[in-house]
């Protein structure tokens, strides 16, 4: 018995530290012609939120991929499909200790996604804002990602689905890109209808892989 709680500490400890390396995403999502919207606080900070919409000159449209089997695949959401079942995006992000002579600001908040069928996944952000050529970017991470099953155990677009018992949950990752070009500054007023892109990808938690390597342990010990 000590033998295997040794083996099995030392392979928790080794997959704990793979887990931070993964080799490459779990699931990536993108989202293109998001409403950006931003409520001024009029003391240095305020919140963004992008949202899907259809209509007012933006259509919404994305996708979300499992990038890995089995179960692999992309659900697809079509321009303007905000309104045509569940499907929905929304990002929320804080705007605070923003500094007009850098163009840099600190942010944090939420993502939900929502399939056609009203499966979620949800997941937190952390990280800063920049302001560059008259642009604003967000580069943060993600962490505490996970799918949250209503009505099927898959994922499902448009066109397109995937099966949402993705390994390693919860995940962590990065938002790869969040770009809006205001036309009113860094953050300095209130403004709305504003075309937003995001993009992001997740992985395992070092913690839930290392969690995932036990199990795979004490499994293989059973079958002996």
């Amino acid at each position: 018995m000590r033998k295997f709680q040794a083996i099995a500490l030392g392979t928790l400890g080794m997959v704990a530290a793979a887990g931070s390396a993964v080799a490459g995403p779990l699931v990536t999502f993108t989202y293109t012609n998001l409403n950006g919207v931003y409520a001024d606080n009029g003391n240095g900070t305020g919140n963004f939120g992008a949202f899907a919409v259809s209509g007012g000159g933006l259509f919404t449209d994305g996708s979300v991929s499992r990038v890995v089997g089995p179960g692999a695949g992309t659900s697809v959401f079509n321009p303007g499909f905000f309104g045509g079942s569940n499907a929905d995006f929304v990002l929320n992000l804080s705007v605070f200790n923003k500094n007009n002579m850098l163009g840099t600001a600190q942010g944090a908040g939420s993502f939900t996604i929502t399939d056609t069928l009203g499966n979620k996944l949800v997941g937190n952000l952390s990280g800063d804002w920049i302001n560059f050529g008259g642009a604003t970017f967000f580069n943060g991470a993600i962490s505490n990602s996970f799918f949250i099953p209503i009505l099927s155990g898959n994922f499902v677009g448009n066109s397109g689905s995937f099966a949402t018992n993705v390994p390693g949950q919860p995940l962590d990752g990065s938002l790869v890109q969040l770009f809006l070009d205001s036309g009113s500054g860094f953050f300095d007023s209130s403004f709305q209808g504003v075309s937003t892109g995001v993009a992001g990808q997740l992985v395992p938690t070092p913690a839930s892989m290392a969690l995932l390597g036990l199990g795979g342990l004490i499994a293989g010990r059973r079958r002996r």
